[in-house]
């Protein structure tokens, strides 16, 4: 979950046609990071990233959608709240990912195995 961008559907938009991955689903995972649950989401970004730095995290940190917010203190939290934002989304990534890929993959056995009973009942069906 990284930073959003202004455009952050139209850039997944764009990569997931580029990258050939699920254009909907791309678009649609855009919508986790809205106004209402963006500070959580930073705020959580942010303690990895000082737990990695090894800095203390400030407990009346508050985050704030706007200009005034991101000119005068995100200057001073940008390396956690990035570090951390960086490890939670490639991590986030590499779970949902391999879980993607066993679902996928559980799918396809259970399709190629309904597809054999049909063939065996269809033989058998022949046969008699």
């Amino acid at each position: 979950m990284a930073m959003p961008v202004p455009g952050q559907m139209l850039f997944a938009a764009l990569f997931a046609i580029f990258f050939r991955a699920n254009l909907p689903l791309s678009v649609v995972l855009c919508w986790i990071s809205n106004p209402l649950t963006m500070g959580p989401i930073f705020y959580f970004n942010y303690v990895v990233g000082t737990y990695i730095l090894g800095q203390d995290a400030s407990e009346d940190l508050t985050f704030e959608l706007s200009w005034h917010w991101i000119i005068n203190v995100l200057g001073d939290l940008w390396q956690p709240l990035y570090l951390g934002s960086v490890v939670i989304g490639l991590s986030l990534g590499a779970i949902a990912y391999f879980v993607i890929h066993v679902l996928w993959r559980r799918h396809v056995i259970k399709h190629w195995q309904e597809r054999s009973e049909i063939r065996k009942n269809r033989k058998k069906q022949l046969i008699k």
